[in-house]
């Protein structure tokens, strides 16, 4: 989940660098080396409350953005030092939906005017079956989902997911990565209907 949150934001131009942390402890260090902007916050981290990581913040950025992911909302009580600086608060169940559209009102969205990047390049050399399931990979989806909604085996999924991975040159997390930026693109720009193509 990290990696596609990392991947969503990154096709964002609102943000500059993107920087992952893990604990609160990882946070702590992160900020302490450069004070981010924009603090997208899971609440339940391994070693403590995520709003530790943002009471931190305050003390190096009066005024950040902050963007709470958490499955837990409802019982969230939020130190009222924070609340002034939450931008959002995501719901991890529905979290791409929701933190692309957090994301969207903090500035603008990638330009359409943009030249393909290597990375639709290499999508264009794919076949229509393994775009589709380079989509569908990107959206969060495991293999039997995949297998249920193009109605195809496990094995010929894997067999596609193999092509894909020699097309990009990459494979495991990379190429989830990979998926996640093309998918969450072509939310942006929509210009193809999975539904519409054969097996």
């Amino acid at each position: 989940m990290g990696e596609l949150l990392v991947a969503m934001v990154q096709t964002e131009s609102v943000v500059g660098s993107v920087r992952m942390a893990k604990s609160v402890q990882e946070a702590r260090i992160q900020i302490d080396r450069s004070v981010p902007d924009l603090l997208i916050l899971d609440l339940a981290l391994p070693d403590g409350n995520g709003q530790e990581v943002a009471l931190h913040l305050l003390k190096f950025n009066p005024n950040p953005s902050i963007i709470l992911f958490s499955a837990q909302l409802q019982d969230f009580k939020c130190e009222p030092s924070l609340l002034p600086h939450i931008h959002a608060t995501v719901e991890k169940t529905k979290a791409y939906k929701e933190l692309s559209h957090a994301l969207k009102e903090l500035g603008d969205s990638l330009n359409k005017q943009t030249e393909p990047t290597c990375l639709s390049k290499q999508v264009a050399k794919m076949t229509p079956r393994e775009q589709d399931v380079f989509l569908l990979i990107g959206a969060g989806n495991t293999t039997r989902e995949i297998t249920e909604q193009l109605k195809i085996s496990s094995s010929t999924v894997d067999s596609h997911r193999k092509a894909i991975a020699q097309h990009l040159g990459t494979s495991g997390s990379d190429l989830v990565r990979q998926a996640a930026i093309h998918s969450y693109r072509l939310q942006q720009y929509p210009t193809s209907d999975l539904s519409n193509r054969d097996s």
